[in-house]
């Protein structure tokens, strides 16, 4: 048999998911990972979010600066949400938020109804990746300074009312997307 592996997070190391992947027979590389929670190749790195943590990180903007360390690190990643008991945010700013990801960062969401579901996704993709593309897990961590600032731009431009002048001069001001 083939066998498939994934660089996981240690702190989901835990859940469902974790468990289900490993019934699946998948060898999991436990790390403290600085983008992402489960790395599936050197292009593909998947974030993990329940719904509430969706709309924490829709709040409190963490959501946008992971998609810019998600797309400085690694070509093909993805979001995968379990559950969608959205509680806190109006539906349509979840939506936008999900827009913004696929259409700005190019950051695809899957969503699954349970952990199980997700593991079955992650090992047929890493599958995919490693046995039938011959892409190995690796941790990414080059930096494209241009391209960060072009990303920082797009996550400021994704707020309301605010334009491409009206960004950069935000930027330029606070220096950061999370100041």
């Amino acid at each position: 048999s083939v066998s498939v592996a994934i660089i996981i997070d240690d702190r989901e190391l835990k859940s469902a998911t974790a468990r289900r992947l490993y019934e699946l027979g998948c060898g999991l590389d436990s790390r403290r990972l600085r983008v992402g929670d489960y790395v599936l190749s050197d292009r593909c790195c998947v974030e993990r979010k329940n719904a509430e943590d969706l709309e924490a990180s829709i709040m409190d903007g963490r959501l946008f600066s992971q998609a810019v360390e998600l797309c400085e690190n690694y070509s093909a990643p993805l979001l995968a949400v379990v559950g969608s008991n959205f509680s806190r945010l109006n539906p349509k700013a979840v939506r936008g938020s999900l827009s913004s990801l696929a259409v700005d960062f190019r950051i695809p969401t899957f969503t699954f109804d349970f952990e199980e579901e997700l593991a079955d996704f992650l090992f047929a993709l890493a599958y995919r990746e490693q046995v039938s593309k011959g892409r190995m897990p690796r941790l990414q961590t080059a930096k494209k300074e241009e391209a960060l600032q072009d990303r920082q731009r797009l996550v400021v431009e994704s707020l309301p009312s605010v334009g491409p002048v009206s960004a950069r001069a935000l930027l330029e001001k606070f220096g950061s997307v999370q100041a």
